[in-house]
């Protein structure tokens, strides 16, 4: 028999001062991933998403990053990311959804800091490992086992915080201007305005916005709003009951044929398919 011995004492990973909430967890293999999660935000949740196979570039707050088999994300709360994927882009991924925390010197519900980047890349050993872990986790949660769930959430964390620690290049750069169109958009999404009324809130040309927003996002202004509808949508069908014709209004949407037109262009399926096929029922 060979025994190993605890070395330290714990401490709660990244010094989190309470027990945070596990909200859900997701697996997406490189078949599922031809029905993307379009660009979204979350108010009060943390999302940290790894990244099995297949290659891909997800925007995070407008930033584009390479998203390839090793890479490691956090998506601190309200910061927009965009995770395209298609049957020309197949991805895999594993990732988890959480709440309640307070991680000492930044706001809640973070677990990185502004300056951050939200991408490290791991070994191909910590991925494996990593990977088993979001496995076992997946399995007793939907195996009903919440408490041991929570309990192996905060082994995730663990590690995750050690990988980033080990980690080169965390510091991301940050476009000011580039942030204030994300801001307008997040603000403004669901209302109807043109390029031109954008451009004048932001006290530039139409031709200017377009180029800036293009370069630091990947889209267009009007395809920006467009993922960001789609995005909230997706939320919106996976963690409420609202009937869809209420969705698309929310969105910004009147009409919801055009609705369903639109979001069957971005995401592959039906909103009610989507619906149906992206949550877990046991």
């Amino acid at each position: 028999m060979i025994q190993c011995f605890v070395k330290k004492e714990y401490a709660a990973p990244f010094g989190l001062l309470c027990m945070p909430r596990l909200f859900s967890v997701s697996r997406t293999d490189e078949k599922a991933s031809a029905h993307p999660r379009v660009m979204h935000a979350h108010d009060d949740l943390v999302e940290v998403v790894l990244v099995r196979g297949g290659e891909s570039r997800y925007f995070v707050g407008g930033t584009p990053y390479d998203a390839r088999r090793g890479d490691l994300f956090i998506f601190n709360s309200r910061v927009v990311h965009d995770e395209p994927s298609g049957p020309d882009r197949p991805v895999a991924t594993s990732s988890l959804a959480l709440g309640g925390l307070a991680v000492p010197g930044l706001r809640e519900n973070t677990l990185i800091g502004e300056g951050e980047s939200p991408v490290c890349h791991l070994s191909e050993a910590q991925t494996v490992r990593l990977a088993r872990l979001y496995d076992v986790l997946y399995d007793e949660l939907t195996a009903g086992n919440d408490d041991g769930a929570h309990h192996l959430l905060m082994a995730i964390l663990s590690l995750v915080e050690q990988y980033r620690a080990g980690a080169d290049g965390c510091a991301a750069t940050e476009n000011v201007f580039a942030q204030r169109i994300k801001d307008y958009i997040g603000a403004h999404f669901a209302e109807e305005f043109s390029l031109q009324q954008m451009a004048d809130a932001l006290h530039v040309s139409p031709s200017y916005l377009s180029h800036a927003c293009k370069e630091a996002t990947g889209y267009s202004p009007l395809q920006y709003v467009l993922r960001r509808r789609i995005g909230e949508a997706q939320t919106l069908l996976i963690t409420t009951d609202l009937p869809i014709t209420r969705i698309a209004a929310q969105v910004g949407y009147d009409n919801p044929s055009h609705f369903n037109a639109q979001f069957a262009k971005a995401v592959g399926m039906a909103p009610r398919t989507f619906r149906r096929e992206y949550v877990y029922h046991a």
